[in-house]
């Protein structure tokens, strides 16, 4: 059992790493036993609408972003629980039979596809597919996450620049121009660091369950961005880029951030370059920037939004606060400076004072600035799965682990 106590970020409290037990009995307890089985649809994918209360408000709309995180979560929890393997593969049928293998961005209630394919999407169906088929061992769903990389290959591609279209038609012709935004809220011609953040993720993903060698030249592309091209001093990301990855904006998004510290490692893992000066580097910057900038010394909690004059967007939102516990987690096990162990300790602590709703089941989709949380807003939605709340529990628990085995 971890029993260190570190000084903590907020209000010079003394506060613990979380124990990795506690880590993996919220996980269950307040995330996945209260997602599953209800959200599992028996006429095929994941319901995805659900009240404040946990209650499930299915009108039959289904978005590809939510079900292939269901399938991955399925997947990436499946050894030793024979009914989470049962739903991965549920998952992977409706991706297969009725989003056309993870190309269709969503169907609306009446089943109708959406008109636009977006690379953001189609890189969340290769993460749940190839998780299927690498942790499930599953040829069907490793062959639809090969096609839909090879989809990306020659459609999303972008053969002068580097990195990927946003978005293209039903007939694969990128969308280049034209007025208003696409799936994800992007101009159209413009490339965003959210999508390139989740090919990078979907990449090493599939990487690992097929160790391909354009695979292996997209996924080091992809991380390469992040080194360089998005990449803006002292330590943040450029959300969006012109095509030739000038810069098109100036906000922060210190989750994103958080998150892209613990992708990127990952992917040099993947890569066989776990000691890579340069991704380090940039993690710990893309950290400390947000510790410096968006950490709330007073209540506690990552803030969402910023520039170069500080927090803009005070609210705390889950997946922001997900993600910073296991970039926290990720650091702190990697370098063992005890800044990412109190930041670590103190997310966990306010993750579970005023993220985490006790009495209903699931985490909170945000709370205000000090920490009160909104509790009418939903538990679930085409945006909100059990991803990553899920994730961090299950990697930052995993992560603790290995340190105590040291």
């Amino acid at each position: 059992m971890l029993s260190v106590l570190v000084a903590g970020l907020c209000l010079g409290a003394v506060a613990a790493i979380p124990d990795p037990k506690e880590l993996e009995a919220s996980l269950w307890t307040d995330l996945l036993d209260r997602w599953f089985p209800t959200c599992v649809d028996p006429k095929g994918g994941f319901r995805q609408n659900f009240g404040p209360d946990f209650k499930p408000h299915d009108d039959g709309a289904r978005g590809l972003v939510f079900q292939s995180r269901m399938t991955w979560v399925c997947a990436s929890v499946a050894d030793g629980r024979p009914a989470f393997a049962k739903y991965a593969r549920h998952g992977v049928r409706f991706l297969k039979d009725r989003m056309n293998g993870g190309l269709t961005w969503s169907l609306d209630k009446n089943g109708k596809p959406a008109k636009e394919r977006h690379a953001y999407g189609i890189s969340f169906a290769i993460y749940g597919l190839a998780a299927a088929g690498r942790h499930l061992k599953d040829a069907e769903a490793l062959r639809l996450a090969q096609r839909a990389f090879r989809y990306l290959e020659e459609h999303h591609y972008d053969r002068k620049h580097g990195g990927y279209f946003e978005a293209t038609d039903l007939r694969g012709r990128a969308k280049l121009s034209g007025k208003g935004r696409d799936s994800i809220g992007t101009l159209y011609g413009q490339k965003s660091q959210n999508t390139h953040l989740h090919l990078l993720e979907a990449f090493t993903e599939l990487y690992r369950a097929w160790p391909n060698p354009l695979v292996k030249k997209r996924l080091t592309e992809t991380l390469g961005l992040f080194n360089k091209e998005l990449f803006a001093a002292p330590g943040h990301l450029t959300l969006f880029v012109r095509r030739d990855w000038t810069p098109a904006s100036t906000d922060t998004s210190y989750g994103h951030d958080v998150e892209a510290a613990h992708l990127m490692l990952d992917a040099a893992d993947a890569l066989g370059r776990r000691d890579d000066p340069l991704v380090m580097k940039r993690a710990r910057q893309l950290v400390d920037n947000s510790l410096a900038h968006g950490w709330d010394e007073k209540s506690g909690g990552l803030y969402n939004m910023g520039n170069a004059a500080g927090a803009t967007d005070k609210r705390k939102i889950w997946w922001v606060e997900a993600e910073a516990l296991l970039g926290f987690a990720t650091l702190w096990t990697r370098t063992q400076d005890p800044r990412y162990g109190e930041a670590l300790a103190d997310e966990w602590a306010f993750i579970k004072a005023h993220g985490i709703d006790h009495e209903r089941g699931g985490w909170y989709e945000e709370t205000a600035e000090d920490g009160t949380p909104k509790r009418n807003l939903p538990k679930g939605h085409a945006w909100k799965a059990a991803y990553h709340d899920g994730r961090a529990l299950l990697f930052t628990a995993r992560l603790l682990r290995k340190v105590e085995r040291r």
